[in-house]
This record gives structure tokens, sequence and C-alpha cells, in this order.
């Protein structure tokens, strides 16, 4: 197909026409960029593999035993590849899906990823996600979002209370509550809840129209050209339009809001969070989420019991394990969302090519699948083709393909590539990797005595305590969650600060974490005795003895929680995505998890990495691909494209 298409034409188009490769295509909402359905690859395979290795002497080093590289381990052992060495720099698997339980509940702090898209609901088979979570049994509730269905209502506290519009400050502090179906409390977070739907309702109601067409490349190029070079802050105070004009296909304009409007929206965000410390993000980055189906549908993970509350452990459940240098592992507890990388490990896999037994198990029967905590690679080297050494920490040894899934500051900081020329590693890629921008995040957690949200206001005349609080102090985000089943409610934990970039960074300074937790407990507490419609702290339900924190920069294996990127950056964030496809077969390096992808941040790009990565070695050492995919014919090419950025007004 060319890119060079009529543009009025795509504009104007209102019916859909698809094109040969739309059955292998996710529904919309779903990827902007590359959609190839790795669903369908999955639920064809059943109980199957997606594909038969043809070289049993294949030997496969994953670097990075977080889900991209659980998933792809699991997926090329089922295949039959049965020599794989998982090598994991920190003393656990899972990455950051990383769920710690609360004590004597099923709810857990989850410290990393928490909410899940499912992009149409659970059940509807448009992401990869919802594939493992069937597979595994694992189960899902509704994230209770700020101003979602999820919820009562939410809170918002601006301004010490006194409101988000300065010139029409409230006669006494409060805590405006939104109540769930209804229009925010307040006309001026009325009308920024407007700006932003009007913008998003265009854009969707066009990109649904094209979406899986033979048009949508060249109108999501053309969508590209106009917002690329813009930060999301630039996106927020561009002047809207009143309608979209399809002789200018791609250009919706912006939110319209004036600086009051902005600060405001930095709080409240577009239905998920405030989205202030991502105004110096590319545009492209919430286009592409909150538009595209990573905002939708947003799950909680219960983890592998069904929705009577029936508990239903998998195997190695609370036993003791061990990694194959003797490194003693967490037992697995199927609780949260880490229940999903524990299945991937601990799970049997059913394939006609290998015993029914897991990964796990493969490391303790099967001489050539190994697993290697605590022992970081420091070295890639390439020695010729089909040939690289690896050199960690304990161990040497010698691969045929390499699968990274390292997040790319990790990479740069802590592992050196030696001898791939130009062809293997394009200047670009390396530029990719140390250009890339990763957001600081901190987590304050404290397990909770009851459901305060649940509860009635000590004082009759005033609102009880919302779940969920956004709020322009240096706590930020407040949430209560909880699992609730048919047969048991447990009391929850709460995320009483919940902060990204800048506001992280004002955490910094408390290096003790029972300090920082107290500190964000109190001005929570002063947050809603001072609101007058509220007068009650949140403390009294709160378990203070034990605070559980995180700050995902000081993790020396990922120096970050989530990879995003500046505006100007498609050059940059295409040699990742594009590189298993384009380089993979000369170098011999294939790249997996959020952080190759142009949706960073989120898991389901994660798992169709390291999926995209499992594709190319399987063709690239001659394996043979089954239940009817055919690589040539179905899995669609990259385009070679790039953007101009220059104001096609």
């Amino acid at each position: 197909m060319s890119i060079y298409k009529n543009f009025n034409t795509i504009g104007a188009a209102s019916e859909a026409s698809e094109f040969n490769g739309s059955s292998w295509q996710f529904s919309f909402p779903n990827t902007a960029d590359f959609n190839f359905n790795y669903y369908k690859l999955l639920e064809f395979a059943q109980g199957n593999a997606i594909a038969q290795n043809n070289n049993p002497n294949a030997r496969i080093a994953i670097i990075g035993a977080g889900v991209a590289g659980l998933l792809a381990a699991r997926e090329l052992f089922r295949s039959g590849y049965t020599n794989i060495d998982i090598y994991e720099a920190s003393n656990r698997i899972g990455g950051r899906l990383y769920s710690i339980p609360a004590p004597n509940q099923y709810t857990t702090f989850e410290m990393g990823a928490m909410r899940m898209p499912f992009f149409i609901e659970p059940g509807s088979g448009n992401c990869v996600l919802d594939y493992y979570c069937t597979l595994f049994g694992i189960t899902t509730q509704p994230f209770p979002n700020p101003g979602s269905e999820a919820i009562a209502s939410t809170g918002i506290y601006i301004n010490n209370g006194n409101g988000p519009d300065s010139k029409n400050e409230y006669l006494e502090p409060r805590l405006d509550i939104w109540l769930k179906n209804e229009q925010p409390p307040n006309p001026l977070l009325q009308i920024i809840h407007s700006k932003w739907t009007h913008f998003a309702d265009m854009l969707i109601r066009e990109a649904k129209k094209l979406y899986n067409t033979d048009l949508w490349e060249v109108f999501w190029h053309r969508l590209v050209n106009y917002y690329g070079a813009m930060s999301f802050q630039d996106l927020v105070y561009k002047d809207a339009i009143s309608e979209y004009d399809s002789s200018i296909p791609g250009y919706f304009g912006g939110l319209g809001m004036t600086e009051q409007e902005a600060w405001n929206f930095d709080v409240i965000g577009a239905g998920d969070g405030g989205w202030g410390a991502f105004y110096d993000i590319s545009c492209l980055y919430p286009i592409r989420t909150l538009l595209f189906g990573f905002a939708t549908n947003h799950q909680l993970i219960q983890g592998k019991f069904d929705h009577d509350g029936n508990f239903a452990p998998g195997q190695q459940w609370n036993q003791p394990t061990k990694d194959n240098l003797g490194n003693q592992l967490e037992s697995p507890h199927y609780l949260g969302v880490q229940s999903l990388p524990e299945s991937l490990f601990y799970e049997p896999v059913t394939s006609p090519f290998v015993d029914n037994i897991s990964l796990y198990q493969a490391t303790q029967l099967y001489p050539g699948i190994n697993l290697y905590t605590s022992n970081k690679v420091n070295t890639i080297e390439y020695l010729g083709k089909n040939s690289i050494q690896i050199v960690s920490d304990n161990i040497t040894s010698h691969y045929n393909a390499v699968i990274v899934t390292v997040p790319t500051w990790a990479l740069e900081m802590g592992c050196v590539f030696k001898n791939f020329d130009s062809t293997m590693l394009a200047p670009s890629v390396s530029l990719s990797i140390k250009k890339s921008h990763w957001i600081t995040s901190c987590k304050v957690f404290y397990p909770l005595k009851q459901r305060y949200w649940e509860q009635p206001n000590l004082n009759p005349n005033n609102d009880p305590i919302p779940q969920v609080i956004s709020t322009d102090t240096f706590i930020r985000d407040v949430y209560g969650l909880a699992v609730t089943t048919k047969s048991h409610n447990d009391p929850g934990v709460l995320l009483v600060s919940y902060t990204w970039e800048d506001d992280t960074v004002k955490l910094q300074a408390y290096q003790d974490d029972a300090t920082l937790a107290e500190k964000c407990l109190l001005e929570l507490d002063n947050i809603l005795t001072n609101s007058k419609n509220i007068q009650m702290p949140i403390s009294p339900y709160v378990d203070t003895s034990k605070p559980v924190v995180i700050h995902w920069e000081r993790q020396p294996t990922y120096h970050g929680c989530a990879k995003l990127y500046r505006k100007r950056s498609w050059n940059l964030d295409y040699p990742l995505l594009t590189y298993n496809q384009q380089h993979s077969a000369a170098s011999g390096i294939y790249f997996a998890g959020e952080a190759y992808s142009v949706e960073g941040g989120w898991t389901e790009p994660a798992l169709r990495q390291a999926l995209d990565a499992v594709i190319h070695i399987v063709k690239n050492t001659n394996g043979t691909f089954l239940n009817g995919f055919d690589y040539d014919a179905n899995y669609p090419q990259y385009p070679q494209w790039a953007p101009s950025y220059k104001n096609l007004d």
C-alpha cells in the first residue's frame, strides 16, 4: 500500500473498506501504530503451540525474568525449544508486576502495574492479557479510577480546599465530591471535562471509521505530523476547533484550555488520575493510550480464585522453590497482578512437543532450561553468525539468539554490547536506548482495618470519605483498593500517595520509608479534617504499623518506573519497535518488553513485544508456524515512514 494516497479522500471516508490483513488485526480501540492480532495467534494454538522448533540445538538466552521474559520463555518452550537460559539481575521473578500480599487478606500492595486495560472488556479477546488471564483462571474486578463507574464518588481537593476557581473561592474549605454518573461538581471542572471530551470524541469518531481499513496508516501518520512535535501541555493550551474538517485529515486542534483550566486538568486528569506529571511528555502518548483503548475497561487483578472467592492455587503454591544457582525464590502466592508472571512460570505448559510440565519444573528436569536470579548480565558479545556470548556475574555461555527485556536505562548503565556492527545495532538503535525517557514513580501504601469509603461519616450532615481522592498537594492521588468476591470482602489497602515525575522527586529526601509514609498519612488527615464537608481523619481506618513504600528510580535493575517519550521522538521510538523484524536475523538480538514499544508504561505492549520476539526467533531458526499462521501473508510489515513535523495547516 502506498502512503501517498489522496488525503482528502481519507478525511472524507465514511465507510471503511477492509483490506486483506484485517482478519489478523485487533478491533478498535487498540494500538495505533502496529496492529497484529497476537491474541488470535494464541487462540488458534489452544492446546497445541504457535510453532514447532526444527532445530533442537538452538540455544536461547533471555535477559530479564519480568512478564515479557517469562512469556517468551514459556511460548518458546511450548514450541519445543528446550535450551533456554533466563538471566535475572534481581532476586525475584515478575519485574514490575510486583504484588505484596497485605496482612491476612487477598488484596495486595500493587507496587508496580495495578490497573490493566482490557480494551473492550474481559472476555472480549481484544488483548493478549485477556488470553492469559482466561488460560490461568485469573479473575478481575473493575479498577476504581477517579470519576469512574467503579466507585460511588471521587474527592477533589484543590487550592487548600478553596476550590478550582480562584475567582470564586468557597466560603469554607471543602473536598469537592464527584458522584458517579454525574458531571464534575464545580462549573470550572465541568468546562475542563467538556473540553477534553470534545477533543476525544472527535478523534475517536474518525479513528473508528478508518481503523482496520487501508486508509488507516496514512491517516495516523498525518495525525503524527500534526502532533508529534507537541508536548501534552502544548496540546492542552492549543486552540480547540468546533468540528473536525475532513479536508484536513488528522488535525483535531487542541483542548483550548486557559491557564487556570490547564492547572486544574493537571489534578483531575481525564478519568484515571491527574496528568500534570505528564505535561512534558509527547502528546502522542496520551493520544495513543487514552484514546486507543489503554484507558478503557481498567481492571484490578484479583488472582487465581473465582468470583465466589474460592481460592484455586496453582503448582508450587507456598512451596519452597529455587533457581539453578541454588538461590531461594519467593513461593508463588497467585495474588494480584503478580499472579500472571507466577502462572507463566509455575503453571503446566500444554504442548505436543514437551512434557506437560511448567517452566519451573523444566528448570529442575531439563538440563537445557535454567533460571539464574541475582545474576546480572554485563556483556553481550557478537562472535559470529548465530553465536553470541553472554557474560554475567556468575556464568559465561554461548547462544544462537538473545532476547533482551531489560529497561533501556538499566541496559545502558549496566550492560555492554561488543562487536555488533552498524547493520546489527545501528546508531539509531543505540541512540534510542540512550535517549529514552524513564519516569520516576513512588507508591506509599498502608493496610486498612476497614473500607473507609463504606463507613458513614460520624457527622450525619457530612459526606463520607471518598474511595479515591485527587489533590494538588504532594501526595497527589489517593486510592482505596480492596478485593471483592461473593463470599468475602477484604478490608483492603490504602495507597495514600501515588506520584510521578517531579512529585516523586519531592519525596526523595526521605530515606526512611516509615517517616515518609507517616508524613503522607498526616497530609491526608489534614486534607480531610480541613474540609468542612468531611471533618474526619482517615487514620482510624488504617493499620499505621505496616507501611510499604517503593521508589522505582532507586531500583538498580530498573532505573525508573516506565518508559515514556518526549515530543519529536518518533524517529527514536521506531528503531526499537521495528528491530525484531528488520535486524534480528543478522544480529541474533531480539527486543521484548514495554521499553521497546511506543506505548510504554503498560503491561499489554510488554506481552505483545515478547510474542513478537518469539515469532521472529521461530522464523530465523527455521521453525514451522502452526495453526494456519503464515508469516509472509499474515504478519504486516512495519511502514518505512517518518514524520517531518511540519505545520500542515
